[in-house]
């Protein structure tokens, strides 16, 4: 019996997952919950209301367990952890603090915000490699149709094999290839797929050296350092203005991190805290931080009164974060650009050479 029930939690909890609402139904969860919070109504009443308008299946679902918990005289935050897959540890940790200090309201707000601008900013990314990532998949995939399908006739017109240029007898064979051995080929890049992303989840020397090429690769390392910068600020300002201790803030963003690299500081930082150190001490030499950043945390902690300022700082940052988005295209675009042109030259090579030998030999 304690099998079928793990069994069946299992797949109610996997069902759940792939069902998650969209992140939007979190916002409007955040923002319509605070805004009736403000309104003095009462948590079952407000979840009542947002029921009511709610279209999305499985948010109507979480949203009646919170209010069957809440029932019970179950916490809020209490209530949310049984919805881990939707609700974050740092959102359900902000709820709770915030519910001891009686500012619900500015933290309900304060994490819509805080979800609408990562969204944004994850939007801006996406829509940035969009365009390259499409130009550079129909440019392979015009030049094997008319490697595979143009090509060979051409070929055909040849009465002497052996005139035909080297160039188009490599894009021969590499055509021949893919038709006999495409399945493999598709299960090759598969599988490296795979592999790529299980190491980089399970083995830790492989996560290591792929994070530490992300912080210090040219194009790359300066958006991933401004990204980092950004959500170190935000969070920090949201969990001190939620009156949430140094150490606990700490463990929280180090749980929010992803890159091993910052992790590693962060957790570094949060252990030193514990000994009573500062931030500031263990940020001051780190390459990983801008130095202003740096400066007012050590500002923060001489006088306890920059929580703003933390607020600010992380808005600066995410105008950073974005005009670096931009220039990390600009730099990939010509790269991208090159790389077709290529493609695109060995085909017109290809395709040219053979018919100016047809020709000169008519």
């Amino acid at each position: 019996m304690a099998d079928q029930a793990k069994k069946k939690s299992f797949f109610d909890t996997l069902e759940a997952k792939l069902n998650k609402p969209w992140l939007k139904n979190k916002t409007n969860f955040y923002r319509l919950f605070s805004v009736s919070q403000k309104a003095w109504l009462g948590m079952i009443d407000a979840l009542n209301a947002l029921l009511d308008s709610e279209e999305h299946k499985w948010m109507k679902i979480i949203l009646e367990d919170l209010i069957a918990q809440l029932v019970q005289w179950t916490e809020l935050a209490d209530a949310m952890e049984h919805h881990t897959y939707f609700f974050g540890q740092d959102e359900i940790e902000l709820v709770r603090s915030s519910q001891l200090a009686w500012n619900l309201v500015d933290t309900l707000n304060d994490i819509a915000d805080n979800l609408e601008q990562s969204n944004e900013i994850s939007g801006k990314l996406k829509k940035a490699l969009m365009y390259p990532l499409i130009l550079l998949v129909w440019s392979i995939a015009a030049a094997l149709y008319i490697d595979i399908k143009v090509l060979p006739n051409i070929v055909t017109l040849f009465p002497d094999q052996n005139d035909i240029p080297k160039i188009t007898q490599v894009l021969m064979t590499v055509a021949e290839r893919l038709q006999a051995y495409w399945l493999y080929l598709l299960l090759v890049i598969v599988v490296i797929i795979a592999g790529f992303v299980y190491s980089y989840r399970k083995i830790l020397p492989f996560k290591i050296a792929v994070d530490n090429l992300l912080v210090t690769a040219p194009i790359i390392s300066p958006v991933i350092k401004w990204n980092y910068q950004y959500k170190f600020a935000k969070q920090l300002s949201q969990f001190y203005s939620a009156w949430m201790s140094p150490v606990v803030s700490l463990q929280l963003i180090w749980n929010i991190f992803s890159n091993y690299q910052y992790k590693k500081k962060v957790l570094e930082i949060k252990k030193d805290l514990e000994a009573w150190f500062s931030i500031f001490e263990w940020m001051e030499w780190s390459k990983l931080f801008d130095s202003i950043l740096i400066q007012i945390i050590h500002v923060w902690e001489s006088t306890w009164t920059t929580k703003s300022v933390l607020a600010k700082i992380s808005d600066f940052y995410k105008t950073q974060l974005e005009t670096r988005i931009d220039v990390m295209m600009t730099a990939i675009e010509p790269i991208l650009m090159v790389f077709i042109a290529w493609i695109i030259g060995s085909l017109v090579a290809a395709i040219m050479l053979p018919m100016a030998n047809v020709v000169n030999t008519i």
